[in-house]
């Protein structure tokens, strides 16, 4: 499937000058191609394209004093293929070292806190992919979206007691359910159609039978629809920015749709 995604970011510089890390650049993996894609800062600097020790490519780039835009764009192939039928448990003391580090507790999913919750709701299902399945959707049916109610610093923990949140603490509480169950499991930020209002959107991937799969923890979105920009063990390591030096950010534009077909 083709999708067209881009975001606008606007500062003002306020400092000398700032340093700016975007982790909104598309992934490229075997699920997801770039077809195209266009980078413009405002007023016209120094840039470069890094890439992170998960092989995520970020955009690094120093503004002066006053004014700053990011304007981003691209075309996206996605093909995530279909979860197999039965998805028997991986042994965990036989996974990549590299995967087993999200089997653990980290800032803001605090997984050693939900094994007996963890066990009773979902321990009874023996496939593994069932079970991310459940975790959704009782994340979906037990958690009310409410925009406001957090301040970026609250936890798995956290929802669990308040029971409400918006994508990033759905995220996070089915992240620590899967770490509770000792399914691998890692925050993803990106783009998603057909969210309302648009923004950035927060899901997760899950180690299942040998490779990574999204979900999406409100239950809303088909993977398929989803386009990875970030990955990480929590939205801590996982950020879409990172700013060094005073700034004030303006509202930020985020676009994600079903591109359209290319005239014969």
């Amino acid at each position: 499937m083709k999708m067209a995604v881009g975001c606008n970011l606007r500062y003002n510089v306020l400092a000398p000058s700032a340093a700016f890390t975007f982790n909104v650049l598309v992934n490229t993996d075997p699920q997801q191609q770039i077809a195209s894609e266009s980078i413009a800062c405002v007023p016209e600097i120094q840039s470069e394209i890094a890439t992170t020790l998960r092989g995520e490519r970020v955009l690094r780039a120093e503004a002066p004093t006053g004014p700053f835009e990011l304007a981003y764009s691209a075309t996206v192939d996605v093909d995530r293929p279909e979860m197999p039928s039965a998805v028997p448990a991986d042994r965990p003391g036989r996974l990549p070292l590299n995967i087993l580090t999200y089997t653990l507790p980290s800032r803001y999913c605090e997984s050693d806190r939900f094994g007996p919750s963890a066990w009773e709701l979902f321990g009874k299902v023996e496939d593994r992919a069932e079970q991310v399945r459940l975790i959704c959707r009782w994340v979906d049916e037990n958690v009310a979206y409410a925009p406001g109610s957090t301040d970026g610093r609250t936890s798995a923990w956290d929802v669990f007691q308040t029971r409400k949140g918006v994508c990033r603490d759905y995220t996070h509480l089915a992240i620590a359910f899967c770490r509770a169950l000792s399914i691998p499991a890692r925050y993803v930020g990106g783009y998603a159609v057909g969210l309302e209002p648009m923004d950035f959107h927060a899901c997760f991937e899950a180690y299942l039978g040998g490779g990574w799969r999204l979900f999406d923890p409100t239950d809303a979105i088909a993977p398929g629809l989803i386009v990875s920009a970030s990955r990480g063990r929590d939205a801590a390591s996982a950020g879409l920015t990172t700013i060094f030096g005073r700034v004030v950010a303006e509202p930020v534009r985020v676009e994600c749709s079903l591109a359209a077909a290319a005239a014969s």
